[in-house]
C-alpha cells in the first residue's frame, strides 16, 4: 500500500510538471502570435537621421521586462533603445536601411514604454533619456523621433502617423523634413576651381567628431554627408583631405551613415563603424540596385546585384570553408522566369575569373541540365519531374 501511495504521488507530480510546461509553452506561443502591429521609427539627433541597428543584446534580453532592441549613434554620442514590455513575446526588431528606420511589433492589447537613452562623451553615468508611452496601438504606424528629454505619449506626438491597411512606411517621400540640421558650420573648404568642397559641422564640444557635407568637384548637385573623426586634433587640417571625388573615398575615419545624393535624391548609403560594414545603392526609381556586406577585415562577405524589377542579377558569397569564392549570374526569360545560372570563380566578389558551372532550367523553373567545367568536367540532364535522364 505504501508503495502504491508513493507511486501515485510521483505520477501526480509528473502530470503537474507536464501541465505547467504545456501552459507555459502555450502562453509563449500565444504572446508571440499576438504581436502583430508594427511601428516604424526614424530617429534624429540635432537634425541628423541616425542608423538604428539591431541590438547585440536583444536575444539575451527578450525574456526580461526591459528588452534592448536597437543601438544608435556615432562613436562619441551613442543611443540605446529599450522596450519595457509586460510579457516575453518577440518584438521582432528589424533595421531598414533604405528608410533609415527600425521597426518593432507590438500587441495592440498591451501597454509598453519605448525608452531612448543617449550618452554623450565617454562618461556614461549621466545619460539623457526620452520615454514614449505606447498604448492601444491598433494599426501599423510610423513615427519620426527628434530626440529630446522627457516623457511623451505615442498618439500625441507631432510626427506620429497611422498607416492604412497594406500601406508601407515611407519616410523618404515626405514633402520636406520636419526639421533641419541645427549644427553650426565650423569650416568650409573649396576646390581649386572655386567650387565648394565641404562643410564641416562640429558635432560634439571638445571632441574631434564632425558632421561633414562633401560636394563633387565638378557637379555641386552630387554630394555626400556623414560623420568624420579627425585624427589631427585639436587643430585639424581640413584641406589635407584632397581626394577628388566623394564617390570613391577610401577614408577609414567614417562613422554611422554616409549618404550619397544627386539632385537631392539619395542614391547610395554606407554603414560605417570605423570600417565599412554595409553598402547600398538604388536605381533612380528607388528600387535596390546592389547591397554589399563586409567582414571584420573589411573584406567583402556578400554582394548582391539586382535588376530594376527586383530579381537578382548576380550574387557573391564568401566561402569561409574553402580558399575559393564564387559569383552566380542569373539569366531570365522575358516573362521573368529563370533560364540559366552561370557560376564563376572570384577573389573579391566583383571580378569574374573563370566559368566553373552552368545550370539550365525548364520554363517551369525545374532544373534541366547541370554542367561542371574544368578538370573534373561533368554534365547531367534532368527530366522535368526531377529525375536524371540520359541525354
Amino acid at each position: 500500500m505504501q508503495y502504491n501511495a508513493v507511486l501515485f504521488v510521483m505520477i501526480r507530480i509528473i502530470q503537474y510538471i507536464f501541465l505547467c510546461s504545456s501552459l507555459l509553452f502555450s502562453s509563449l506561443l500565444f504572446s508571440q502570435d499576438t504581436n502583430s502591429v508594427q511601428l516604424h521609427m526614424q530617429l534624429f539627433d540635432q537634425g541628423i537621421c541616425l542608423p538604428m541597428l539591431e541590438s547585440d543584446y536583444y536575444s539575451t534580453s527578450q525574456y526580461q521586462n526591459t528588452k534592448s532592441v536597437f543601438k544608435v549613434g556615432a562613436y562619441y554620442s551613442t543611443i540605446h533603445v529599450y522596450i519595457d514590455s509586460p510579457d516575453s513575446a518577440n518584438l521582432f526588431p528589424k533595421t531598414n536601411h533604405q528608410l533609415q528606420a527600425g521597426s518593432l511589433k507590438f500587441n495592440p492589447k498591451k501597454d509598453y514604454q519605448l525608452v531612448i537613452v543617449r550618452s554623450v562623451g565617454f562618461n556614461r553615468n549621466s545619460p539623457d533619456s526620452m520615454v514614449i508611452k505606447i498604448s492601444k496601438l491598433e494599426k501599423d504606424a510610423q513615427l519620426i523621433i527628434p530626440f529630446q528629454k522627457g516623457t511623451f505619449t505615442l498618439h500625441k506626438m507631432k510626427y506620429y502617423k497611422e498607416l492604412n491597411a497594406g500601406e508601407s512606411a515611407n519616410f523618404v517621400n515626405e514633402e520636406s523634413l520636419p526639421f533641419k540640421i541645427n549644427l553650426k558650420i565650423d569650416t568650409t573648404t573649396y576646390y581649386t576651381n572655386g567650387n565648394k568642397k565641404a562643410n564641416y559641422y562640429k558635432f560634439a564640444p571638445n571632441f574631434p567628431l564632425y558632421f561633414v557635407q562633401e560636394f563633387d568637384s565638378l557637379y555641386p548637385n552630387k554630394y555626400a554627408q556623414g560623420f568624420h573623426l579627425m585624427t589631427n586634433y585639436p587643430k585639424p587640417n581640413f584641406s589635407s583631405f584632397s581626394y577628388s571625388t566623394i564617390w570613391n573615398n577610401p577614408n577609414i575615419t567614417k562613422y554611422g551613415y554616409w549618404e550619397y545624393f544627386e539632385n537631392e535624391k539619395r542614391l547610395g548609403l554606407e554603414m560605417w563603424a570605423s570600417f565599412l560594414q554595409q553598402k547600398y545603392e538604388w536605381y533612380p526609381s528607388w528600387k535596390i540596385k546592389y547591397e554589399s556586406n563586409f567582414g571584420q577585415t573589411n573584406k567583402l562577405s556578400k554582394h548582391t546585384v539586382y535588376l530594376e524589377n527586383g530579381a537578382i542579377k548576380e550574387e557573391f558569397w564568401a566561402q569561409t570553408h574553402t580558399q575559393r569564392s564564387e559569383i552566380k549570374s542569373y539569366v531570365y526569360s522575358p516573362e521573368g522566369t529563370i533560364i540559366l545560372i552561370k557560376t564563376y570563380d572570384s577573389n573579391n566578389g566583383i571580378t569574374k575569373q573563370g566559368l566553373t558551372k552552368r545550370e539550365l532550367f525548364y520554363p517551369s523553373g525545374k532544373r534541366k541540365m547541370v554542367e561542371v567545367l574544368g578538370n573534373n568536367y561533368n554534365i547531367k540532364y534532368y527530366n522535368e519531374d526531377g529525375k536524371e535522364s540520359g541525354n
